[in-house]
Order: structure tokens, then C-alpha cells, then sequence
């Protein structure tokens, strides 16, 4: 049977409680030792432990992350069941108490649509008699809302009454915001501000979007090395980057009060792009630094840098090309060498002055040149983005070939340009050229002789 429990206990009823030894307890299935992130502080209301009432410690400190494994589930019937049947709940963001299992139920039934996952960052857990136990302090969730992922930090108290089924149940349970940030500022005031900054954007009005700054902003754009400190260099900024129909998605969101009218939001975002009628994707970092002035959050710093990570794994891909490229002229087989260009791409070849411009003429040429058993290697790369799904290698290459059975070596300037095309890199412009100093030299010897 559950039974409530007053949350005034007198310390002369709480010692002799605690005085009674358990050691004849039946050790039930207890939890293993859990993970917290924050300091966990405990301490009897007499200043010292039985061996018991550490092995009771230790069960009450597991007890956040079965109920957090619990929020995992998804299901508001497994995480109700961990209250006890005249458990109440004052959760943080309704003003209604809820006091029975139904009313628990339909609560978590919402706030699990968040696809909350908590973590304790200071914990402090208290034995008030042999069955009854308080952990209160600080927690944080990673959540889920709109589809963005944002934190929320919360103060909470679980006050736990271990039941004759031997099982620890939430009896009450308080969680409040973090008053400080709740009184003197709004984050999802600041994490909104996105929206409209991109909103400004869809105007394609580049004095709207300036507007959003304030008058000594500062902007690092992404794509430009100068620094735009004065209203119209941002207007001047966003005149071009407006032609591109930018529309922008917060991927992570870190928003952060500084002051009372100062906040930061810090992350990753990715823009879609419109360029010679072609759509593509480019994500980055950010960091907004708001300022309230008038009642008006404005951008009074806004630094947009290229993800460094996603830039060197692209320019591996591409640096990898070549070697496709050269595996498929070790098959012999001139299709799939012409598979590797994209459709509408261009081959300037070494030793052809007929320009390919379709995929059989592409083809036409390497039933030719594969006859000579081409091996290729690169002796100079330089390797260039030239947007997300654009690129440029070019330098020198050289080809051991057997020409009417004799090995000899060539070597030649190349430009591959590859285009991502359905997720795969595709050649749209190769244009392979004689090293000129060498074709001049056998010009001068063929004068002389």
C-alpha cells in the first residue's frame, strides 16, 4: 500500500528511525552506481552514516536516471508510473498541480513531444527517515522544439518514499525555472530573433536586412575577408548576397543571456542558395550578439565563418576523384572512363584538337588513348572549392604508357573541374595540354635540322 508522507519530519523521530539497523533488509534488485554530471553532496541530519544508509544513499541518487531512462521510452505511462499514487507534480512550465496519476500521465504525455533527455548538473541528496529521501538542485534537458535543439536548465527538488514493494516512487516533485534568467530575460525572445533576421532576408531588400543591425554593428561575413563596421557596408554586403535568395535553418542553437538586455546565440546554421538556376546548400557557423535597445533586440555583432572540418573532407573527395578517374582507365573499358563526366561535360584531350562535347565523343576518344594502357599519377595537385558542390583540381600529371610495345612516359598539365551532381562528383570540364617548354624545344631542333 503507498502511503503519504508529511515533509516535516521531526529530528527526534527521524534519529530513532535511524537508528534502527537494516541489514536484515531483502536486497532487492537495486540499481547500479549511475552517471551525474554535477557534484552529488549527502548527508544525514546527524552527521553520520551507517553502512545502510550509504547503501540508501546510493539507491536515491540512481533514482534521476531511471526517470530519465524512463522520458527515453516516449511513452507517459512508464514515466507516471514512477510517481506514487498520491505523488504530485509542479513541473516548470504550468501553473497547474497535478495530483493524481491521470493528471501526471496527461503532462508528460505533452512535455515528452520536447524528446527531453536530462542531466543533473548539482545534485544534493538527503535521507529524512529510512524510506524517505529528498535530492534537490539543478538540471538541464537538451530538447527538441520547432525541430530546433535547444537547452533548458531548471531547479528541481524529487522528494522519494521507498514503498513495501521495496521500490523508490516520486512522491513529490517541484521543478522551477532558473529565476535570475526568468525574471530579468526571455531566450526564446532572443532565439526568435533568427527568425526574423531571415525573414528580412526573404525580402530581398538588403536596407531591410541592414536594419536589423545597429547603427556600430559589426559584421564578419562568411564569404568576404573585409570587416563591415558602419550601416552601409552591411547594406552594401547584403546587395550581393541577396541575389543568391538565401533562406536560412538554424542546425544548433546556443542561446546565452549576458545581461539583462544582452544576449549571444551561437551555432551552426545552413542556407539555401540559388546560383545560375541551380539550388545548393551551404552550412556554417555563427555567433549573434544581441543588444535591447528601445525594446528592439538588434545585431550589434554577427561573425559567419565556413565549417573547417566539412571544408577539409571536401577537399579530400575531391582530391580523390583523380584516382577514380585513373581505376577506371585501368578496366579498359571507354565507358566507364566516359561515365565519370556529367552530362553537357567538355574534354579538351593532350593529343586531339577536336573538343568533346558529348558523352560518345568523350567515349570515342578513350577507345583510342586505352589502347596505350594508360597508368596515371600526379606529381603537382591544387585543389580549390569553389562553392559547396563545385570544384577545381589542376596541375601536372604523368602517364606510364606502352606505345607499339615500348613503356614510355608522358607527362601533361591538367584542370579537372567535377561538379556534385545526385551526391556524386562528376567531371564537367577536363582540359589536358603538352608541357610547353618541351613542345618548343623539339620545334627549335626540328628548325636547326
Amino acid at each position: 500500500m503507498q502511503a503519504s508522507i508529511s515533509m516535516t519530519t521531526s529530528v527526534n523521530s527521524v534519529q530513532r528511525a535511524a537508528s534502527r539497523q537494516l541489514a536484515m533488509r531483502p536486497a532487492s534488485a537495486r540499481p547500479a552506481s549511475s552517471r551525474r554530471a554535477g557534484p552529488v553532496k549527502v548527508q544525514a541530519l546527524f552527521g553520520f552514516f551507517k553502512p545502510s544508509e550509504k547503501e540508501t544513499i546510493a539507491e536515491v541518487s540512481t533514482q534521476f536516471d531511471r526517470w530519465n531512462a524512463a522520458l527515453q521510452t516516449k511513452d507517459p505511462k512508464k514515466v507516471a508510473a514512477l510517481y506514487a499514487k498520491d505523488g504530485v507534480l509542479l513541473p516548470s512550465v504550468s501553473n497547474r498541480v497535478r495530483t493524481s496519476p491521470g493528471e501526471i500521465e496527461e503532462y508528460f504525455s505533452n512535455f515528452l513531444q520536447l524528446q527531453p533527455f536530462g542531466k543533473i548538473d548539482d545534485a544534493n541528496v538527503r535521507l529524512l527517515a529510512e524510506d524517505t529521501a529528498i535530492n534537490s538542485g539543478v538540471y538541464t534537458f537538451d530538447l527538441v522544439k520547432d525541430g530546433k535543439p535547444a537547452k533548458v536548465q531548471a531547479r528541481y527538488s524529487f522528494t522519494y518514499k521507498r514503498l513495501d514493494d521495496g521500490q523508490w516512487y516520486i512522491v513529490d516533485h517541484h521543478s522551477s525555472g532558473m529565476p535570475e534568467l526568468v525574471a530579468d530575460n526571455d531566450l526564446e525572445e532572443v532565439a526568435m530573433q533568427f527568425d526574423r533576421w531571415n525573414a528580412s532576408l526573404q525580402t530581398l531588400d538588403p536596407a531591410q536586412v541592414a536594419a536589423m543591425y545597429a547603427p556600430t554593428a559589426v559584421l564578419l561575413p562568411t564569404v568576404s575577408n573585409k570587416v563591415r563596421t558602419t550601416p552601409a557596408e552591411i547594406q552594401n554586403y547584403f546587395v550581393n548576397f541577396v541575389q543568391l535568395k538565401p533562406f536560412g535553418k538554424i542546425d544548433e542553437s546556443n542561446v546565452r543571456m549576458l545581461a539583462k538586455d544582452l544576449a549571444i546565440n551561437s551555432g551552426v546554421y545552413t542556407f539555401a542558395l540559388t546560383k545560375n538556376g541551380s539550388v545548393f546548400n551551404v552550412q556554417a557557423r555563427f555567433s549573434f550578439t544581441y543588444m535591447k535597445i528601445d525594446g528592439e533586440w538588434l545585431i550589434i555583432d554577427h561573425h559567419s565563418s565556413a565549417m573547417p572540418e566539412t571544408e577539409e573532407k571536401m577537399m579530400a573527395e575531391v582530391s580523390k576523384q583523380f584516382d577514380r578517374w585513373n581505376s577506371a582507365l585501368q578496366t579498359r573499358d571507354p565507358a566507364k572512363v566516359a561515365a565519370l563526366y556529367a552530362p553537357g561535360g567538355v574534354l579538351l584531350p593532350t593529343v586531339s584538337n577536336k573538343v568533346r562535347t558529348t558523352r560518345e565523343e568523350i567515349e570515342d576518344y578513350f577507345s583510342t588513348f586505352l589502347t596505350l594502357k594508360p597508368r596515371g599519377v600526379i606529381n603537382q595537385a591544387n585543389v580549390r572549392l569553389l562553392d559547396t558542390e563545385t570544384a577545381i583540381n589542376s596541375g601536372i600529371y604523368s602517364f606510364a604508357l606502352v606505345v607499339e610495345g615500348e613503356p614510355t612516359t608522358v607527362q601533361a598539365r591538367y584542370s579537372f573541374t567535377y561538379k556534385k551532381i545526385d551526391n556524386e562528383w562528376l567531371i564537367v570540364d577536363h582540359h589536358s595540354s603538352g608541357m610547353p617548354e618541351r613542345i618548343e624545344k623539339k620545334l627549335e631542333a626540328a628548325k636547326k635540322a
